[in-house]
């Protein structure tokens, strides 16, 4: 009687297991571990469809779906969960993204004037706000060239936005905007960035011999209000779309939130080149 009963209890727990089963979903999670794959299941009940429609993220991915953004999104969490990404950074950027990136109605910065690295005809305009004394903004600055160079596709605009607590950051900033008046502001933007630990202003002229400018001109443009306003006019846009710390990027005039290596660049790409092509119905 006994082996019975427990033989029973063991269908019955078959049974509620059955009824928990997760909907199969449009993309393979197997390759994570249970606390893994409970991290992510948490992301997609917590968080919204990236194809705007009063569904989750998770009912967005199931089987069958003809939300391409969520499949590619769902794709790249797995991906990059598995290979030990902070679970709890990784989500926080990811309610960032939907809720104020990807979903966001599109801004329109001012880009005339101002820097640009990639496509002369881009297909995407990546705009980036940054401090020169910024140690993000120093490590972004590799990913952005890889990526223009990896996807001619691309443009980036390099707009600024010194931070009130670095004291070199807006001169420096003047200081690559003088450099760009004589068609050398990305090797002055390198070397900024290569010192950005060091700067004075003295650095900063020493720069100016280094990368072939005419010093005396350079020294000129330096105090001239028009390259400092031009400086203060980008921080305020960026302060105006509501970005509080660098580097801040806009692909497409949507905020964007996972650009800390160029497969989170990719990621966007991919989702915006199937923006217009998908669906929840």
């Amino acid at each position: 009687m006994r082996s019975l009963v427990l033989v029973l209890a063991v269908v019955l727990d078959l049974v509620a297991a059955a009824g928990r089963a997760q909907p199969a979903l449009a993309i393979d999670a197997a390759s994570l571990d249970p606390a893994q794959r409970a991290a992510f299941d948490k992301v997609l009940a917590d968080e919204v469809c990236p194809c705007d429609c009063p569904r989750t993220f998770g009912q967005c991915l199931q089987a069958g779906t003809k939300c391409r953004p969520a499949v590619i999104l769902g794709q790249y969490l797995v991906d990059t969960i598995g290979d030990g990404v902070p679970t709890d950074d990784l989500a926080e950027a990811v309610a960032r993204e939907l809720t104020g990136g990807f979903l966001a109605t599109p801004w329109k910065p001012a880009t005339d004037g101002y820097a640009t690295k990639g496509s002369k005809k881009p297909k995407v305009t990546i705009v980036e706000y940054a401090d020169f004394e910024c140690g993000h903004c120093k490590a972004a600055a590799a990913v952005v060239e890889e990526l223009v160079k990896k996807h001619p596709e691309v443009q980036v605009v390099f707009k600024h936005m010194p931070l009130s607590f670095h004291t070199m950051a807006k001169k420096a900033a003047i200081a690559a905007e003088a450099a760009g008046r004589q068609g050398k502001f990305w090797p002055m933007h390198d070397a900024i960035f290569a010192t950005q630990e060091f700067l004075t202003d003295d650095l900063l002229l020493g720069h100016a011999k280094a990368v072939g400018l005419d010093v005396e001109r350079f020294k000129k443009d330096l105090v001239d209000p028009a390259l400092d306003k031009k400086v203060d006019d980008a921080r305020a846009e960026a302060v105006g779309f509501g970005f509080a710390a660098t580097p801040a990027f806009l692909v497409e005039g949507r905020p964007y939130h996972l650009y800390r290596s160029i497969d989170g660049f990719e990621l966007r790409l991919r989702m915006d080149a199937a923006r217009a092509t998908s669906t929840c119905q």
